[in-house]
């Protein structure tokens, strides 16, 4: 099955701050980065998954109704599932990294894998929920059994659209990408990043 893999749109969340499940409005109109994206996308899909988290329904829907309505009408009602948020950074959320004492943020980013934020998520955490995510949607999973039986048809096309955490984690699992290596390759908003799930 061929994954393709959104991130939201750019929000006004002023550069360097913490933020994972605080939701800012988005910084431009969503048609704009949906346009753009729109064009790295296959002419059509079985299935589009979302992240319930605002900024990413948005840029769903601007990229739902690019689509023919009359061909993928089974694709009104959003799939919306939580294990697709973005990392919760609990007590840091939505503050600027550098309001943020270093003596808490140091040890931390030393092990951000492991190292949970204060009240928030470690990298695993997300990385176990994301795992889960894509073990019900690979071959013989549970949610893939259940839409193909439902659909009478093959999964062959998904669309997810979500958030930097949960791209870099899926990435990580699927091109062998060691997790402390998450962050060197860049996921910018409005990407897609094609993978293929067995």
């Amino acid at each position: 099955m061929d994954l393709y893999l959104i991130r939201h749109p750019e929000t006004i969340a002023p550069k360097g701050t913490c933020y994972g499940r605080t939701d800012f409005p988005l910084k431009y109109p969503v048609e704009d980065t949906a346009e753009t994206t729109f064009a790295h996308l296959p002419p059509n899909f079985d299935h589009l998954v979302v992240s319930p988290a605002p900024r990413a329904v948005k840029l769903a829907n601007a990229l739902l109704s690019k689509y023919n309505p009359n061909e993928n009408a089974y694709h009104t009602q959003l799939n919306r599932d939580e294990r697709l948020l973005e990392m919760d950074f609990g007590d840091w959320d939505g503050k600027l990294w550098e309001e943020i004492p270093r003596k808490d943020t140091i040890p931390w980013m030393k092990d951000f894998v492991n190292a949970r934020t204060p009240n928030g998520e470690a990298f695993t955490d997300l990385i176990k929920r994301v795992d889960q995510f894509l073990d019900d949607w690979k071959t013989h999973g549970a949610l893939r059994e259940n839409w193909e039986k439902t659909n009478k048809q093959k999964l062959n096309v998904m669309i997810v659209v979500c958030h930097s955490g949960p791209i870099r984690a899926i990435l990580c699992r699927l091109q062998g990408i060691p997790h402390e290596e998450a962050f060197k390759s860049p996921v910018d908003f409005g990407s897609v990043h094609k993978l293929t799930i067995p």
